[in-house]
């Protein structure tokens, strides 16, 4: 008789974790992109006040947001530290990862899943940092694939579309994004003038989704 190897298979939404058994080890990496959560909100309490800020998040997890980036860069470690404690437990709260963005120090005193690396740390990375999810900044191909040679799980790429705090700036746009994207096999999410609406629109183009600063 025919032998029925890998004749089982099974379903699953994109951003739920594997339950299937067994699997082989190098197939490790290509599910845990498939758990990564397709909309990534990017924290903006400066702008907005830690008090609004938490009430959105509360807002977004129980719609189902589940990854969190907290920024926040401009404020006095001490105030970043309370504010990331606070997602941080907020996120647990719902089942969310959280991600610190280019502070490794106030990711493990608050018990973050992971560390988000500006495209300046990037660049100054030589060994991937120890945490469970790690992702980058990124503004072309050449970042995209250094954040894949360091064995980072995600990379953000924009902007993609005119921002408020950039109107200036045009942004790449789809086809540029696409372009950049192309060829890297990292979860790429497309940064800038996101709206939750364009998570169709994204992935057309090669995204692994969206990342929001006002949008979510």
């Amino acid at each position: 008789s025919a032998p029925l190897e890998h004749s089982a298979f099974a379903w699953l939404p994109v951003g739920q974790a594997a339950s299937v058994a067994p699997i082989l080890p190098a197939n490790d990496p290509i599910l845990k992109a498939l758990s990564l959560p397709t909309v990534m909100a990017i924290t903006n309490a400066e702008a907005e006040g830690t008090e609004r800020q938490l009430e959105r998040l509360e807002e977004a997890l129980q719609a189902g947001l589940r990854l969190i980036q907290v920024r926040d860069k401009g404020w006095p470690p001490a105030q970043r530290l309370w504010f990331a404690e606070a997602v941080t437990r907020l996120a647990r709260s719902h089942g969310a990862l959280v991600v610190i963005n280019d502070d490794a120090d106030i990711a493990r005193r608050v018990g973050a899943d992971g560390l988000h690396l500006s495209a300046a740390s990037l660049a100054k990375c030589h060994a991937r940092p120890d945490f469970s999810w790690v992702g980058a900044s990124c503004h072309n191909a050449p970042d995209i694939a250094r954040a894949g040679e360091l064995g980072l799980d995600y990379a953000l790429l924009g902007p993609v579309l005119p921002t408020p705090t950039h109107p200036e700036a045009s942004g790449l746009g789809w086809a540029e994004f696409a372009r950049q994207r192309d060829g890297n096999t990292l979860p790429v999410f497309a940064l800038g003038g996101m709206k939750l609406d364009m998570q169709d629109e994204a992935q057309a183009h090669g995204a692994h989704g969206i990342a929001l600063m006002r949008g979510w």
